[in-house]
């Protein structure tokens, strides 16, 4: 299950694209999946709906009141692991879930179980920079992403 932020606590900045914004690029980057992986993720809009600073212990209680048999672990990649001590109620989640974190090429360890893919070292930071400059960004991000960010003219692009 993919969960795109609302609005995300621990960001300086408003976020440059909208939640629905984010919620259709996950929606569109599934489309880019081999068919087979397609039929195993799904999209939660569960975020973007709540008013207010999204918080991940929320989310997580919620899940489990409406899915109360199943089993969830949190999945963050390495750069939200690093400031996982300062999330709203980090023990809370701790105790909750078990947490893995996707290990980007590089980045230092985590205090959390790791695994590492076979992925590129590409933050979404380096995309928004390279998209703005107006540089090409087809080596950075999936083809249904990168099309919906050029019809809706976010982060810079033409």
């Amino acid at each position: 299950m993919v969960i795109p932020s609302g609005e995300p606590r621990l960001r300086t900045e408003k976020p440059l694209a909208s939640g629905n914004d984010r919620l259709e690029m996950c929606i569109a980057a599934l489309d880019d999946l081999p068919g087979d992986l397609q039929e195993k993720v799904v999209v939660n809009d569960l975020e973007i709906r709540r008013k207010g600073p999204t918080y991940a212990i929320e989310t997580i209680n919620q899940l489990r009141a409406f899915n109360p048999r199943d089993t969830f672990t949190l999945i963050l990649g390495s750069d939200a692991a690093s400031k996982f001590d300062q999330w709203y109620r980090a023990d809370a989640i701790r105790k909750a879930v078990p947490i893995l974190v996707v290990k980007r090429p590089g980045d230092a360890a985590s205090q959390f179980e790791e695994v590492a893919i076979k992925a590129l070292d590409i933050s979404a930071t380096k995309i928004r920079e390279t998209l703005s400059n107006k540089k090409p960004a087809s080596e950075m991000i999936s083809p249904s992403v990168l099309t919906y960010i050029k019809e809706h003219k976010l982060y810079g692009s033409k």
